[in-house]
């Protein structure tokens, strides 16, 4: 241990001595405190568990971090529960029960561990058949239950559902053109030369196009609208050719050197209303949870302030990181005269 979390470690020591030195009580929110043993025995669980993972070239947490992040938990999981008691959210045993097995899913498929070992690894809880792990997902389907009271999803599809509608009205440049993509400017220059001879067009693009996305197209992208492809290739569709027209000289951008030609130029729905419907449920899927999580971290916060001013809540103050210092450069020498 180095002298800088050496001095982190006995910074820590004497705030949990100043919390409640007699029962090592960590931190305490109401009636409810996260003793020091209790701390400990989590921390030593997930150490065991970031062992294995010792010299994969990941970055594994301190002790100091571990504890950090489950006395932040802990004060979190407390208030959640209490305010979803304030409000009548209730969770059953059948609903901690079914949220177990899609743990147990998720964890089997996204990651081959049991569910066994992650409770003990990840969350440094005793196991499936604990007290502590069965509050564990009571304090998961609460925080999920109270952002639901927060932000409502019929209101966040509704105003989805009105910017999305706005946008089939709303009308847009787009072009239709095809492109022909190489990586050096001579040979952009070669294919110019070849459609000059009267080669054709698409069948140059299947043969020497490097732009997996249209060259079995025979280069071509439909209905782009203005600012949706780079600047470069933006301005040959929309400022610099008429329809019919080829690039005369390459474009190049940062994915190689184009030949161009525009097909076609005019306006349309900037979101075609066919695409509508599935747009909002892709939008409502992405923005509600997003939405109810940061209500429900807002109200958190002030519940926590709430709960310091009243003092229901105790919580160790943990040292700031301290950034490690930059490596000093040393000076040129001066040239001699």
């Amino acid at each position: 241990m180095n002298l800088k979390h050496a001095i982190a470690a006995v910074l820590v020591v004497l705030s949990l001595a100043a919390c409640g030195a007699g029962s090592q009580t960590v931190a305490r929110v109401d009636n409810v405190t996260l003793t020091r043993q209790e701390l400990d025995q989590r921390i030593d669980r997930i150490e065991k568990g970031l062992q294995q993972q010792a010299g994969t070239g990941f970055p594994l947490p301190s002790r100091l971090d571990i504890e950090q992040e489950l006395v932040s938990q802990f004060i979190d999981q407390q208030l959640t529960l209490g305010l979803a008691r304030q409000r009548g959210i209730t969770v059953s045993d059948a609903d901690v029960n079914e949220q177990i097995e899609r743990f147990r899913q998720q964890i089997q498929t996204g990651s081959g561990i049991s569910l066994e070992q992650a409770i003990q690894e990840q969350l440094g809880l005793p196991g499936e058949s604990s007290p502590e792990f069965r509050l564990f997902v009571t304090y998961f389907l609460a925080r999920q239950k109270l952002g639901e009271t927060l932000v409502s999803e019929v209101d966040i599809r509704q105003r989805i559902s009105d910017e999305v509608m706005a946008d089939t009205q709303r009308m847009v440049d787009v072009a239709t053109v095809a492109h022909i993509l190489v990586a050096t400017e001579d040979e952009a220059k070669q294919v110019i030369e070849r459609l000059d001879k009267g080669e054709d067009f698409a069948d140059l693009a299947k043969e020497l196009s490097q732009d997996p996305g249209s060259a079995e197209n025979g280069g071509v992208y439909e209905n782009i609208q203005r600012g949706q492809f780079v600047p470069e290739f933006d301005k040959a569709m929309f400022e610099d050719l008429q329809p019919g027209e080829t690039t005369k000289t390459p474009v190049q951008t940062q994915f190689g050197w184009h030949v161009i030609r525009l097909v076609s130029r005019g306006e349309a729905p900037a979101l075609d209303p066919a695409n509508a419907p599935a747009v909002i449920e892709q939008r409502v899927a992405q923005e509600l949870p997003f939405e109810q999580q940061s209500a429900l971290e807002r109200l958190l916060q002030s519940e926590k302030q709430k709960a310091i001013q009243e003092q229901r809540l105790v919580e160790p103050t943990f040292p700031t990181p301290t950034p490690e210092p930059l490596p000093t450069i040393a000076p040129l020498p001066t040239p001699a005269p």
